[in-house]
Order: structure tokens, then sequence, then C-alpha cells
């Protein structure tokens, strides 16, 4: 398929690394239709159907991303190692299965089995392989490159709203038989496209090559190569990686908002209908998609991390607004606050990453950050929960996460990039480790 594509007319005087994100924005939209953010359009009527609590059904998203955390760093390694297509391959095919097992799930164990099923599959056939690879085709126009593609998330949110009429019209069982089926007929033909490095096929980054010796002026005015590499050994070792965990895990927490428990929040207490209720939850996702790639266009030229910050500080305001609207008149004051700066900051997180650490070990590095801000992604969807039940009302929760982002921003604004290692990169490759932890500087 891919030797198709370039034969068509034009196809090549188009640097290549955008039709990786063309191909990535699409399995993007269903994730985020079908998985990421569908499942609030399935909470209501399992919640119904299985009889189970609110913090059951939560625990069954946070046991998945306990799950997807565990497996993350061999994810991440696996796609550095062996490239992301055969892993795509291996999701996709695997999220169709699992999106049929669904179908015929008829009690809360059977639920939590199949959700496994999906968590392990996203981590081969979601995200994460095609940023690997993006990061690795772009340098310079790294940060909107991975907005662009991360709009595709947004995208596939706001699809919900298809979702939520499919479920009413047929059944959420139904919904489920055609989520796998787009799997197989979109995501499949589609993997084949993917390269993991512009190297490999006799390119180079962006489409020109990087200038290794020159340093250049980075985003803070200070001088710098345009890339680093280290390894997740000396990442580890760096107080940036530490700061940025915790700024990711306040960020997944947000997702417990706007993916599990946005759509019931407005049904259980704002008095929405299902379609109404997925109708403002799908505004929310499409106006975060300017805002991936808006934000991811600035990042290109701004610091990066105190713009990632300051976007997780506006996310937490939307947050709060969402808890205090005492009608759904006022929804539009926490979508408008809420939407764009979630979506910025999808698109920095990834990009950020390839900027303190490099594209050589993106995957696995990326990976490890997702590993070490488990306990806020599990706990987020499960506490919430909680508070629900506890206090019949959603506000105190998100009231909550909204403190936590703040905490995220904070840590953003003490993390900086690290300086380049003390010691070659292949010494640690080779078996010996830096005899010094990497340098933090300012940024």
């Amino acid at each position: 398929m891919a030797a198709f594509v370039e034969s068509i007319p034009g196809v090549r005087r188009v640097f290549y690394g955008w039709w990786i994100v063309a191909v990535g924005i699409s399995i993007a939209i269903l994730n985020g239709a079908f998985y990421t953010y569908g499942f609030g359009i399935y909470f209501v009527p399992l919640l119904h159907e299985l009889g189970a609590s609110r913090a059951a059904l939560g625990g069954v998203v946070g046991l998945a991303r306990l799950e997807g955390g565990l497996i993350a760093p061999l994810a991440g390694w696996l796609i550095d190692r062996y490239g992301p297509r055969p892993l795509l391959y291996f999701g996709i095919i695997t999220m169709g299965f699992a999106f049929f097992l669904l179908s015929w799930v008829t009690s809360l164990w059977m639920l939590y089995a199949v959700f496994m099923v999906i968590a392990t599959a996203s981590s081969f056939g979601g995200g994460r392989p095609i940023n690997v690879a993006v990061a690795n085709w772009f340098v310079r126009k790294r940060a909107r490159a991975l907005g662009i593609l991360l709009a595709g998330i947004g995208l596939g949110g706001s699809a919900v709203v298809v979702v939520g009429w499919l479920t009413q019209m047929y059944g959420w069982r139904s919904a489920a038989v055609m989520a796998g089926l787009a799997y197989w007929l979109v995501g499949i033909p589609l993997v084949s496209l993917v390269h993991h490095r512009p190297e490999q096929v006799g390119m180079h980054p962006d489409g020109e090559p990087l200038p290794v010796e020159a340093p250049s002026r980075d985003r803070s005015g200070s001088h710098e190569p345009l890339e680093i590499e280290l390894t997740p050994r000396q990442a580890l070792r760096s107080l940036s990686f530490w700061m940025l965990a915790i700024a990711f895990a306040s960020w997944s927490v947000t997702v417990t908002v706007a993916a599990i428990y946005h759509v019931p929040f407005l049904i259980e207490e704002m008095g929405a209908t299902p379609v109404y209720a997925a109708w403002l939850a799908s505004i929310t996702l499409l106006i975060s998609v300017p805002g991936r790639v808006i934000f991811g266009w600035i990042g290109d030229y701004l610091n990066i991390r105190v713009l990632l910050a300051l976007l997780l500080l506006v996310q937490g305001i939307g947050v709060l607004a969402m808890s205090l609207i005492p009608s759904l008149g006022w929804a539009p004051l926490y979508i408008l606050l809420l939407g764009p700066a979630y979506g910025g900051s999808a698109a920095l997180r990834q990009a950020i990453v390839a900027h303190f650490y490099g594209r050589r070990n993106f995957g696995t590095i990326s990976g490890l950050l997702q590993f070490v801000d488990l306990p806020g992604t599990v706990s987020g969807p499960i506490f919430v929960g909680f508070m629900v039940d506890t206090f019949d009302s959603y506000r105190l929760g998100f009231q909550i996460v909204a403190l936590f982002l703040a905490l995220g921003a904070v840590s953003l604004f003490i993390a900086r990039r690290p300086r380049l290692p003390l010691e070659p990169v292949e010494a640690e490759a080779g078996g010996s480790s830096p005899s010094a932890e990497p340098n933090e500087r300012p940024s």
C-alpha cells in the first residue's frame, strides 16, 4: 500500500513524515471515538445493566490504565528496537477482537477482563507507536507535527456524539461490534504506510539534514544543540524526569474528568439527556483540536516547558469552573477554558519528552514516564467515582482534580532540560553507565 500511495501524483512533493501524521490522525480518531472517550457513553448503560457502583466502573478504567502503564516501558522499548509497524498490526487487530468481546459482557468481572485486553492492545496499537514515529521524523517542526497528530484524538472525541447516537439507536453492544469492525477495516490497511525513522528510507528529519555540530539558539535564548540524546538511565537520574512524571500524572487525571465522568456528570447531576450530554462532551473535545494544532505550532518557537505549565493551570481553572456551574446554560464557560488547554497540553506532553531527552530512546523514555505516573493515572477514575458514591455529587472530586493540575504546573516550572550527557550515549549502550548525573540547565 505504501508503494501505491507514493505513486499518486503530487505525493512525492510532500515530506513523507506528514503522511505518517495523516495515518496517525486516522488511528487516533478511532481510539478517541471508541476507547479513550467512548467509554463515557457506555458508562450509564453499564451502570444500570451490571448493577455496579461508579467506583467499581471507574476501577475498570483505572485497572486498565495500570496495566497499560505497566506495559508501557516494554512497549516503548519494543517500538524503539523493532519499529512501530509490527506493534501496530498486533495492537489494532487485537483491539478489533477486544471490542467484539466487549459486546458479550454480562458481568463486572467480564468487563474488567475485556478492558485488560483493550489496555494491552492500546499500548501497542494506540498512540505510542505513531508518536514515536512522528517524533523521529521531525525535529524542528516536532511540536506542531505532534499537535496535528493528536488533533485526531480530539476529532475522535468529538465523534462520541455519533457513538452516543449509535448506542441510543442500536444499543451499546451493537455499537461495540461496529467499533471492532472500524478498527479492522480502517486501521489495518493504514499501518503499512508507517516507517520508524527517515534515515531508514534515505531521508532526514524535517526533510533536510540536521546541523549536528553548530549550536542553535533555543526557545529561552541560550545557545545549545538543536537535538540531544539521553539514554533511559540518564533520563531517570535527572530531576526533570520526575517533575515531568508529576505533571503528566496531573494531566492524566484530567482525562478522568473529560473521558469518563463528563457525560455522567451532565446526565446525572445537570439533568441533560444522553444525546445532549454526548453533544456537549463532543464540543469540548472538538474545540481541543485547534488547541492541539495552535499550541503545538507555538511550542516550536516558545519555551515549551513554560507554555505547558500555563496550559495545565488553565485546565485546572476549566475543571474548577465545571465543578461550579449552576446549570447547563453555564457549560460554555468551562468548555471554552478546558477544551483548548486540554488539547494544547496533550500535544506538548509528547513534544517536551523528545525536546528534553532526544528521539533515539523516545519510546522507552515516554513509556517509563507513563509507568512512574501510574499512581495518579490509576487512582483518578477510582477516586472520583468514590467521591461521587460518598457525597452523591461530582463537584468535590472535580475540584480536587483542579488542585492536582495546579501541582502539575508547579512541577513543570521546576523542571529543566538536562545538559548534554557527560559521557557518550554509546558508552551506556555498551554496558557502562555514566559516572555522573546529567546536569540541569535553565530552559
